[in-house]
């Protein structure tokens, strides 16, 4: 860990609030890339990391420094985020509508992206949320299977294995984009 990481939360658990705003700021974007990745969606990727930094804050005094902040609070992001799947999923089941996962980015963004973009979106999005949350961590995140493995609170077999199914349903969605980059056999 930082050790300047490690430096805030040995200050915050002495109660100075400016150095949980400190790490608030240094750790924000990276909880926001792994909820909006998750979720597909802005305003619950907002509100997740409200709620991450909010329970982080809680246990702080419960933080063992021998791991680094970032992956304690990916982990945290990563429950919240499988917690607002769960919920959809049911309030999906009893409706027997489809759940609100991945909602598409506002207008402009969705005009903006590229056709094979939005492919890869879809395809991430379709995922299981193990899959996709694993996916999102070792490859979007630059995480190693060790740190993804913590965040995700199982084992680096376990990261592997949704690594490599991930991988098999991505390379199927984009079966058709793959082999347009082929070149022709002679």
């Amino acid at each position: 860990m930082p050790s300047e990481d490690r430096e805030l939360i040995a200050r915050c658990k002495t109660g100075d609030p400016g150095a949980y705003d400190e790490l608030v700021r240094r750790h924000r974007k990276g909880v926001y890339r792994v909820a909006y990745a998750i979720l597909g969606n802005h305003e619950q990727a907002e509100d997740i990391v409200q709620e991450a930094f909010v329970r982080a804050y809680r246990a702080i005094h419960s933080f063992n420094p021998k791991y680094a902040f970032r992956d304690w609070i990916r982990r945290i992001t990563v429950n919240c985020t499988l917690n607002v799947l769960r919920q959809q999923r049911t309030v999906s089941s009893r409706s027997q509508k489809a759940p609100g996962v991945g909602s598409s980015p506002d207008p402009a963004q969705h005009a903006a992206a590229s056709d094979l973009q939005e492919q890869v979106r879809k395809a991430l999005e379709a995922l299981p949320p193990r899959q996709r949350t694993a996916m999102t961590l070792f490859a979007l995140e630059d995480m190693d299977l060790a740190s993804t493995a913590a965040a995700m609170g199982c084992a680096v077999g376990t990261v592997k294995t949704h690594l490599h199914r991930a991988r098999q349903k991505l390379r199927q969605a984009l079966a058709d984009y793959l082999e347009e980059d082929k070149p022709d056999e002679v």
